[in-house]
């Protein structure tokens, strides 16, 4: 008779993001993730195949926390640009919560591994196309009702705003200054008036 799983799956991702976060992929070893999630090797192996499995799973339920967290930002608000700036303000409240100064899963692994590990690039390039995406339309919505300027195209802007958040979480793990965080947001949010 096959064993019936004894623990929460999420909670075990959760505990294993946080020891990806704190140590990266390849500074974490399979007795960090056992000590950390409280599962034996079989259990590890027997549920996510391996170390990288693990991982995968760590990061997709990390986009999903993320994309949900800024769904209901941006749900707050009709404005499409006030929906770009609660994206902004959503950025800086993670990156201040972030007490251990650890940065962003996604970031992070991006820089460690995506020359070598093609399953992570292809996470990370599928975020930054679905942010473009979102950020994109937002634009096109805010150019159409008079609230952005038409003078770059939604692409365009969508690129450079992205950017702009990668750049604002990199400074705020580095700098964790609000009062910095919210001067950046504030210049860089003009580019939507010109």
């Amino acid at each position: 008779m096959p064993k019936t799983k004894q623990f929460d799956e999420s909670e075990v991702l959760v505990k294993a993001r946080q020891v990806f976060c704190k140590r990266g992929y390849n500074g974490t070893s399979m007795d960090d993730l056992v000590q950390a999630t409280g599962l034996s090797r079989s259990s590890i192996y027997d549920t996510f195949g391996d170390k990288h499995g693990l991982f995968l799973k760590t990061l997709d339920q990390y986009r999903n926390e993320q994309q949900c967290s800024m769904e209901q930002q941006t749900a707050k608000s009709d404005s499409p640009k006030k929906k770009i700036r609660a994206i902004f303000d959503y950025y800086i409240k993670d990156i201040l919560s972030d007490k251990n100064g650890n940065g962003c899963l996604l970031i992070n692994v991006s820089l460690e591994l995506k020359s070598v590990d093609n399953e992570v690039a292809t996470i990370f390039h599928a975020n930054m196309d679905e942010m473009e995406q979102l950020l994109s339309a937002l634009i096109k919505e805010g150019q159409a009702a008079g609230e952005i300027s038409k003078k770059f195209t939604p692409k365009a802007l969508a690129r450079l705003l992205y950017n702009s958040l990668m750049g604002l979480r990199v400074t705020g793990t580095n700098k964790p200054d609000g009062e910095l965080l919210r001067e950046i947001v504030k210049l860089t949010l003009t580019i939507l008036d010109e």
